[in-house]
C-alpha cells in the first residue's frame, strides 16, 4: 500500500528546518583575518559596526520553572508612529507600537540593512538613537522581534 505521509513528513521537515534557520545567528568566517590583523598590532581597515544587543541565554533546572519562562512567539509587531520620522546621527527616536512581547524577545532595532541600533524597550514603546556610519536619505526603521518585523521609512539626515 502506499501512504501520503511520507510527503507531510518530508514537508514538516523542511519548514522546521527553515524556522530554526532564521532564529540561528549567522556565523561569518570572514571576520577572523579582522582579528589577526587586530593581533598583529596592525589597524584592520574595513567597516565596523555595533552588533545588536543579545538577550543572555537563559537555561532552566527543571520544566516547571521553563513552562514559566516569556513566550516569544505570537504576533508580529506594529509600529504605529515614528517620532520625529527624520534625524541625523545621534537623534533619540522613539517608536510607539504594538506587539513589542516581552524584552527577552526583542531581536533588535535597525536603520536599513546592516545598520543596528541600540535601543531601549517599554510596554508599548521603543527608544532608540540613529546610529553613526548609515547611508543619508530615506531608510526603513524596522523592529524585529521573535514573531516577525515590521518598518516604516524614516529619513537619515
Amino acid at each position: 500500500m502506499f501512504s501520503a505521509t511520507g510527503p507531510r513528513i518530508m514537508i514538516a521537515i523542511a519548514i522546521l528546518a527553515l524556522g530554526l534557520a532564521a532564529i540561528t545567528p549567522v556565523v561569518s568566517s570572514a571576520a577572523e583575518p579582522v582579528k589577526q590583523e587586530k593581533k598583529a598590532g596592525k589597524l584592520a581597515q574595513g567597516r565596523t559596526s555595533t552588533p545588536a544587543p543579545q538577550a543572555p541565554v537563559k537555561t532552566f533546572s527543571t520544566a516547571e520553572i521553563a513552562g514559566k519562562a516569556p513566550s516569544c512567539f505570537g504576533e508580529a509587531p506594529t509600529l504605529n508612529k515614528l517620532s520625529p520620522d527624520q534625524g541625523k546621527t545621534g537623534d533619540k527616536v522613539t517608536i510607539t507600537g504594538t506587539n513589542f512581547g516581552a524584552a527577552a524577545c526583542m531581536r533588535g532595532v535597525s536603520f536599513g540593512p546592516g545598520h543596528p541600533a541600540q535601543f531601549r524597550q517599554t510596554n508599548d514603546s521603543i527608544a532608540t538613537t540613529v546610529p553613526s556610519g548609515g547611508k543619508k536619505g530615506l531608510v526603513l526603521l524596522t523592529v524585529t522581534t521573535a514573531s516577525g518585523e515590521s518598518s516604516k521609512p524614516f529619513l537619515v539626515k
